[in-house]
Formats: C-alpha cells, structure tokens, sequence
C-alpha cells in the first residue's frame, strides 16, 4: 500500500471518529441531565432477564444522578430467615458458642434502603420502604436472639451519609460504604465482654489508588440497549500496621483471633484497584490482626464453608471472634446450609461409625452408585440423632452430586450439593435429616449420583461420624 493510500485511509478512520463523536455528543446535548434518553424500552421486557447473569438484573430502571437500581433484587422487602430454619440458625450458633467462638453478623442493606432519595417519583411506588425497614429489623433481632452479635443498622438507613454507600451502577458497596460498615460493627464488637481479651495492634489507614467501576447494572444496561452511562471513579484505601508497632513491623504477630468471611465487598484483592478495604477498616477500628476468607461468588456460606474445611481452622484450638458479611436478601433459608456447616463447625470426623472407600476409573452424570452398605450380617443402629455424612474425594473438581439416604423404615433422603467453583472441593459434611420421618430410622445405605462427568480415575470415601 503506498502513502497516499495511507493517508486517505488514515482520513476516513479520522473522519468516522469525528462523526461519532459528535454523534455520541450531539445525543448527550439532546439528554436530560441524567441520560435517561440512554435508557431503551426494551429494559421493560421480561424476556431480556430470563437468562445468564440478566436473571438478576431484573428490571433494570434508572435513578437519579444516573443510578441505577434492580426492582427485583434493590427493592426488594424479603428479609428475615424463614420461620422453619429459626431452630436451625439458632443451633449453628449454639454450635460456635459451644466452640468458644463468637459471631458478629455485618449485615449489609440493600442499595435501595440507602439511596432511595435516588429513585424518581414515578419509581417510588416499586419500593415499599417502611415495610423493608421493618423486615430487617426483625432479621438483625432473630439473629440477636440466636447469640449473634448484630449493630443496628437502623440509624444508618434513616441518615445515609452523603458520600455513595453503594457505587452508582454495581452492586458493591464503594470504600467509603464498607467503612462506615467498619465503624458501625467495631464499635458493637467493643461493647462485647470478649473484645478485652482480644491481642491488641494498632492500624493506620491511609488514600490508595483511585477505583474505576464500570458497573454490573451498567453491563447490564450495555448488553440490552447498547448504551451505558460511564465509568465512576471512586478513592480507593489501604490499611497497614502503624510504624510504632514492632511486633507487626518485624512479624511477631501471634495467630489472628478474629476471621472474616462473606461476599465479594469482603473479599482481599490482589489488584488494588478492586479492593474495598473492609478488612483494613475493621483491624483499624479494632485495633486487631484479621484473617480474611470472605470470596467472590461464594454465596451466603460458601466462605465460611471454605474457612471451616481448612487447615487455617481448628476445633480444639478456634478463633475467638468470625465477623460475617451478609448480604441483607440473603436469607439462610436452605437447610442444606446448617447440615454443611454444624459438622465442620464441630470438627468433622474424629472416628467414623462406619466407612467405606469405592475407587471408579471414571463417573458418568446420571450414574447412581452405592458407596456405603449397613446390611447383612454386621449392621449397625445409626440412628440419625447426632450421626452425619463424612464424604471425601480425591478429585476435588467434583462439586456438583447428588446423595441418597435410603432407611429401613422405607424412607428416602435426597440432598444436591452445588458448591460454588470458587469453594474448594474434596470433602463433604452431611448432617443425617433431623425430619420426623427419620427420627426412628436406621441407615442402611448411601448412594451418590453426580450431575457432572468425571473422566479421571477418582476414590470416594464416605464415612458415619458422630
């Protein structure tokens, strides 16, 4: 190609930029001050959420000062646990009592409890303020009755500050929101009798790098109307031992007493510019060492499902304080969350009742195989009361199974185990059903069926604990 064409290629790609430019500029001239010209009808169709990521987006519409919210997930009144797992909530937290282990619960409200202010009057209507302020003020008090430790958040929803708790156009709380929530749940954990005896080290906190958030909500605009309304640049922080404190300086420090666990907002990232910094502002306003475990897309328990089953924990020697995050819709409904969590919390195995181990050169998805026979001549009473599942296998890729706990009553129990691909694998727990219908039962044998394929040699090892 000689220069001449160059040039008059380089022309045209110029002059394609300019018209768009001006294109882009000219739509922005004919906008309000709030883009909403940007906003399509289409955002209105429920076929545009029915599927991947778009399920909970569901319905996007825009705010002021170019918000924008989830009718479905930000307006939403539905908090509270359910009314069947009270007892089971309730037992999970006489577990870590009975451990040494004190829960504070950081519970986060929903980004329209604290900006409201930023729906339009025509969306007003979509959010039922009172009743979602209510519905978490009954959450924090059965958690409170259950041994947790819980800050009012009340006062915080009825005076928001005036910096974005939340980030405009995403789903996670902004450095300035996770250190309010900080200071909200430090200077609730100080009140406590235990927090005394927690290891003192002092914390400085100071500005990082500024933080670039396109958005979730704003991806979700962009993937139904082709428009978005930007990135927003928020002031990034980072937390380090004060210069005065040898022991921190020089790592002296003893085991951290206090655990993290929760959602992405808690989560420790590499990349600076994606870190919130909640855990730097508890250590400041603890003035404590922490260790975090919170992750991104492991759901309400998935982080602290991942703490329990590792070697960072241990029963006979735990932490003296888990602070977990929780999204406010999160509502602990599922007892699968209490028969995982209640065995690890104890300690897990310590000497199997009954154990078998099955090696398979592969698994096919669908295939049913028996992995534990309590029959014929040598059968056991494992009654259900205290008993649970110890399931272990050697390719921890393998997260996605279902179990079946056949009875000699007839009876039949059906659990899916779903872990998250970012929880570690391997080892399983499974609180044998406390229903009526097994309460007098004897267990005779445990089948598992995979919903996914393994094609690698793998051993399954299931035991009976006490």
């Amino acid at each position: 190609m000689n220069f001449s064409s160059i040039n008059k290629s380089i022309s045209i790609i110029i002059f394609g930029l300019l018209c768009l430019v001006s294109t882009q500029a000219l739509a922005e001239k004919n906008c309000k001050d709030d883009l909403s010209c940007l906003i399509c009808p289409a955002l209105h169709d429920p076929v545009q959420y029915q599927t991947g990521a778009m399920k909970l987006m569901k319905e996007l519409i825009p705010g002021k000062d170019r918000w924008l919210f989830r009718t479905m997930v930000d307006l939403s009144t539905d908090f509270g646990i359910p009314t069947e797992r009270h007892a089971d909530f309730a037992r999970l937290m006489q577990t870590f009592k009975s451990k040494g282990i004190h829960v504070a619960m950081a519970i986060q409200p929903t980004r329209g409890l604290m900006h409201r202010d930023k729906l339009y009057d025509n969306d007003k209507n979509k959010f039922n303020y009172k009743l979602a302020t209510a519905k978490l003020k009954l959450l924090a008090n059965q958690m409170r009755r259950a041994g947790a430790v819980v800050p009012d958040v009340l006062p915080l929803i009825e005076s928001p500050p005036k910096e974005d708790y939340f980030f405009r156009r995403d789903h996670h709380w902004t450095p300035q929101g996770a250190q309010i929530t900080a200071k909200l749940v430090a200077d609730e954990i100080k009140k406590q009798p235990f927090y005394k005896d927690l290891h003192k080290t002092n914390y400085k906190t100071s500005p990082g790098v500024f933080i670039p958030k396109m958005g979730t909500l704003n991806e979700g605009l962009q993937r139904v109307c082709g428009n978005n309304f930007g990135m927003q640049y928020v002031q990034g922080y980072q937390t380090i031992p004060e210069n005065n404190d040898a022991d921190a300086l020089f790592g002296d420090m003893p085991e951290p007493e206090i655990v993290l666990v929760g959602t992405s907002n808690s989560a420790a990232r590499e990349n600076e510019s994606k870190q919130f910094n909640f855990d730097g502002f508890l250590k400041q306003y603890l003035s404590a060492d922490i260790l975090n475990y919170a992750l991104p897309g492991a759901g309400a328990e998935g982080s602290l499902l991942e703490y329990l089953l590792s070697e960072n924990y241990d029963a006979k020697n735990p932490p003296k304080l888990i602070i977990w995050e929780l999204v406010a819709n999160y509502r602990l409904g599922d007892e699968l969350t209490y028969r995982q969590l209640i065995p690890a919390v104890k300690g897990g195995c310590k000497k199997p009742l009954l154990s078998k181990t099955t090696k398979m050169s592969k698994l096919i998805e669908g295939q049913r195989i028996e992995l534990l026979s309590n029959t014929a001549d040598n059968i056991q009473q494992l009654n259900t009361a205290g008993n649970f599942l110890d399931i272990k296998f050697t390719d921890k890729n393998l997260k996605s199974f279902y179990i079946f706990t056949y009875y000699d009553n007839g009876a039949r129990d059906k659990v899916w185990f779903r872990r998250p691909l970012i929880v570690t694998g391997g080892q399983f727990h499974l609180e044998l059903s406390r229903s009526d219908e097994f309460k007098d039962a004897n267990l005779l044998s445990v089948f598992i069926q995979p919903t996914q394929a393994v094609n690698a040699p793998i051993s399954m090892e299931v035991s009976v604990c006490h």
